[in-house]
């Protein structure tokens, strides 16, 4: 699968620059990072319009929150990250690192942008007693 593809590689510029400076960061918080920012806050949104309520609050909520945990947890076994760093072990990491956090932060911008006007959410709405 080439999202797959695409996925593995976000995780191993996280997870080589972890390394390489033994920043706080690593490949499975990139990933949770992405998966927060340009896709959890989507799906939130559109699973509160259409099953708001307690459903929303007890299943999708702990659900959407904890897959990118499961995700690495069960992708990026030490077989299949010795077969990643193999097939990526050439590249540099620095500025793809820096282009992954734009590219996050701007998806996150646009999503942020459609979703005010589209309607979805809004800004400066106030609770009026």
């Amino acid at each position: 699968m080439a999202v797959l593809k695409w996925i593995d590689y976000i995780w191993f510029v996280g997870e080589s620059f972890h390394r390489r400076e033994k920043s706080p960061g690593d490949g499975a918080a990139l990933i949770m990072w992405c998966w927060y920012l340009d896709m959890a806050m989507i799906l939130l949104t559109l699973f509160h319009r259409i099953a708001g309520g307690l459903i929303f609050y007890l299943v999708i909520i702990p659900v959407l929150l904890a897959a990118p945990f499961l995700f690495c947890r069960f992708r990026y076994t030490a077989k299949r990250q010795d077969e990643i760093f193999a097939r990526h072990s050439r590249k540099k990491t620095g500025r793809r690192l820096l282009a992954i956090w734009a590219a996050i932060v701007g998806i996150f911008c646009l999503e942020v942008l459609l979703m005010v006007l589209s309607g979805l959410w809004s800004i400066g709405h106030r609770i009026s007693y």
